[in-house]
């Protein structure tokens, strides 16, 4: 796969009569799908693009946001997804960080976003009947940048080149070969999550049907409708999404399904197999990857009629793609789990607007590899697959998102700035999901107020479900919060 972006201009016109997408009651062919490409090409050059700069699209689920996406490859551009829930002033924040001049939105309503630095390109139903030339791509230029929680709190930028993507659907590619046109994928995420390409980049690429689900839906049961409704072959979902849905498992049966592919969290192995009886023919798999390295570097696949490879409830992680290396760095060498690092083609080049890289080099044999350290605790089984076991750190994955608990305690401190001790735990529901909850000391005022408030403020995957007053805080014998006393002392809080 030596030039990726002609490789999809070729599939486009290959596979130009077969159906490329479907939101809601609107199908698009790949024909159809080009033209929507070529016309937000069209307003790129007309707002003075330039190659390898950033441009922003506040997305939605309709198909002119994916053609935003290949118009901007397709031109040399760097994508920048815009979540349109997000407050204003987060939103704002991102556009001047990357200094994006112009942003795609398709839309009915481009006046609801008052960006004052940054000129809206209105898609919806721009089309065109030609387009220049499709730019050539250098390996090491970057495809697309998002965002990702540190250990500090602060945002990290992860920059995707177009050698990491290529390198990841090639390795998607090894381990599903049967993947064809006659495949229909439904794409789940939140395109500001790094789970979400994997719904369009390998589908496009094969000429298969993309299906979006409805943003103006509740999207479990949006998900419910479009797999009871449509011929859906293959599904990508965080468990957490799965979860909401597990009460009425007994009203699906899809034997049509042939994948079910979850990611983004730990994964529940009792919920699995009871969800596998409505799914008869699907194979299931689990993948695992940090942002920084390109979607997936490791999956698990089960075939239906074997057993779920699991410890403690946690389905295993599996083996890693052809083009990852795996390394796990044991500080005790008689515990069975240490820190997985990896290395390889899908591993970013650098974090952007940072000083400070992640990386780690390590002597093997006889030469020295750039890694990068999860963070994540695995061991792996006799048979050489992997199994998570649990972060190092506090960085947990909520709706697959991961975040920092440093930043949801600063983002509770900057709510309320005169407050004392804060602390962000992330507790399983009855779901057996992961949901912030966060302890204030001596806290008096309304928590629904304040939550209410740091909705209008930070995205919806920061904000805690509950908040909970302690008059004070148990520390441990270093003076710092015990949060295993706090929970075990206070939560669940008592019902008033």
């Amino acid at each position: 796969m030596t030039d990726l972006i002609q490789k999809y201009s070729e599939a486009f016109t290959r596979f130009s009569d077969r159906h490329a997408f479907s939101s809601g009651e609107e199908n698009y062919t790949y024909r159809e799908f080009q033209s929507l490409i070529d016309g937000s090409r069209q307003l790129l050059r007309e707002n003075g693009f330039e190659p390898q700069k950033p441009i922003g699209v506040l997305y939605n689920s309709r198909v002119e946001t994916f053609a935003a996406i290949f118009a901007i490859w397709f031109s040399g551009g760097i994508y920048v997804p815009v979540n349109p829930s997000s407050p204003l002033s987060v939103n704002e924040q991102i556009i001047k960080k990357y200094q994006i001049d112009v942003l795609f939105f398709a839309g009915d309503d481009p006046e609801r976003y008052p960006f004052s630095q940054v000129k809206i390109l209105h898609n919806r139903n721009i089309s065109a009947a030609e387009s220049t030339p499709i730019y050539n791509w250098d390996e090491k230029e970057v495809m697309y940048v998002l965002n990702t929680s540190g250990s500090t709190g602060t945002p990290k930028h992860v920059a995707i080149s177009i050698k990491n993507l290529t390198t990841f659907i090639e390795g998607y590619l090894e381990k599903y070969p049967e993947l064809d046109e006659s495949d229909n994928f439904l794409q789940t995420y939140e395109l500001t999550a790094d789970a979400s390409f994997t719904g369009f980049v390998i589908p496009f690429l094969l000429g298969a049907t993309v299906y979006s689900v409805p943003g103006n839906a509740f999207k479990p049961f949006a998900v419910a409708k479009i797999l009871a409704e449509k011929p859906i072959t293959w599904v990508k979902s965080t468990p957490s999404l799965l979860a909401c849905l597990r009460p009425f498992f007994s009203s699906f049966h899809l034997p049509g399904l042939k994948h079910y592919h979850f990611g983004g969290e730990a994964l529940p192995a009792d919920m699995v197999d009871a969800w596998r009886h409505h799914i008869p023919n699907a194979e299931v798999s689990n993948g695992y990857g940090p942002t920084e390295t390109t979607v997936t570097a490791t999956i698990y696949k089960c075939l239906p009629g074997e057993n779920l490879r699991s410890k403690n409830n946690i389905v295993c992680i599996g083996l890693p793609f052809k083009n990852v290396e795996i390394w796990i760095q044991k500080t005790d060498p008689y515990k069975e789990t240490g820190e997985l690092f990896l290395t390889g083609d899908q591993v970013m080049e650098k974090y952007w607007f940072s000083e400070k890289q992640p990386f780690k080099r390590l002597h093997l044999e006889n030469r020295i590899v750039r890694f990068y350290p999860t963070g994540d605790q695995v061991w792996q089984d006799p048979d050489g697959y992997l199994h998570f076991s649990g972060r190092l750190d506090d960085q947990v994955k909520i709706s697959g998102y991961r975040i920092d608990l440093v930043e949801i305690e600063n983002a509770v401190r900057s709510m309320v700035p005169h407050i004392g001790n804060v602390a962000a735990v992330a507790v399983e529901s009855s779901t057996g999901m992961k949901q912030l909850v966060v302890f204030i000391e001596n806290y008096s005022d309304n928590s629904h107020d304040l939550i209410e408030s740091m909705a209008l403020h930070f995205p919806r995957y920061q904000i805690p479900e509950k908040i909970i007053s302690v008059k004070q805080f148990p520390l441990n014998n270093s003076g710092k919060i015990d949060k295993k006393m706090l929970m075990a002392q206070f939560y669940p809080p008592p019902v008033s």
